[in-house]
């Protein structure tokens, strides 16, 4: 009997095509995210929507989205369960940091156990009312990348300011308001303060104007702001002069205020 011919088809490898998705190159996709971190309203938003693009998305967004952070009790407990792991969080990214304390909102001890890591930090921010005690700030680790300071608090008394003073050898800009005199700074006696002390200061309201001066004129490494801003009372003239003429010719800029019978009057200096 003849055999038959098979009919049967031999098999085939069916190919499988992989779609190949273009690559963006880094450089557009940090243009993209820098042109949408400068939309003050939506930004967050547009950044948080974009991490979510995929993981090589991720840092550059972060590179946004932690450049500018405020701290306080509820942000803090935030951030350590978000972080658990310390050396892994983005804290790098920080350019400006506020912390809010005082109060309800009491920084809790953990948060010294984090500054340290904010090692980029440029512009630092305190302010809150006097609550609940504080650590003494000269136990503090502030990051010594910052170069200006805001304090914006009556917790502080002069001596504790000029602590914190101390823990910042690259100051370029200082802005100080509001906080308590509480006898002053103590001549020759206490912490020595060091640095460049140069930019702009501003020393707005605040009954410590005296001692604010007498702590500035004592550093002995000398003044050089080129910007001061001082509004306070009128019998404080004479130690602005002081200020003044301390940073000699590096002062290119004097704002002067006060207010005389509930009337504001002001002085304003171009260059000297």
């Amino acid at each position: 009997m003849d055999s038959k011919a098979s009919t049967t088809r031999p098999l085939t490898s069916a190919k499988t095509e992989t779609a190949v998705i273009p690559r963006i190159p880094r450089e557009i996709i940090d243009g993209i995210l820098d042109y949408l971190a400068t939309d003050s309203y939506s930004a967050v938003t547009f950044l948080r929507s974009c991490s979510l693009v995929s993981k090589s998305w991720v840092p550059p967004c972060r590179r946004h989205l932690f450049r500018f952070v405020t701290f306080d009790l509820r942000n803090v407990d935030r951030w350590l369960e978000a972080f658990p792991r310390p050396e892994e969080s983005p804290a790098h990214h920080i350019r400006e940091l506020c912390v809010r304390f005082g109060g309800r909102d009491c920084i809790p001890e953990g948060f010294f156990e984090v500054t340290p890591l904010f090692k980029n930090v440029e512009k630092l921010t305190l302010m809150g009312l006097r609550g609940l005690p504080l650590r003494v700030p000269s136990l503090w680790k502030l990051p010594p990348s910052v170069t200006s300071l805001t304090i914006k608090t009556n917790a502080f008394t002069l001596v504790e300011v000029r602590d914190l003073l101390a823990l910042l050898p690259d100051l370029n800009g200082l802005s100080l308001t509001g906080y308590l005199a509480a006898g002053g700074v103590p001549v020759g006696i206490g912490t020595v303060l060091r640095g460049r002390f140069g930019g702009r200061l501003r020393i707005l309201k605040g009954p410590a104007h005296e001692g604010i001066t007498k702590m500035l004129l004592e550093i002995p490494t000398g003044l050089r702001f080129t910007e001061m801003e001082i509004r306070c009372k009128c019998k404080f003239l004479l130690s602005t002069v002081k200020l003044a003429e301390a940073c000699g010719e590096t002062l290119v800029k004097l704002l002067y205020a006060v207010s005389v019978y509930g009337e504001a009057h002001s002085f304003r200096s171009g260059r000297f």
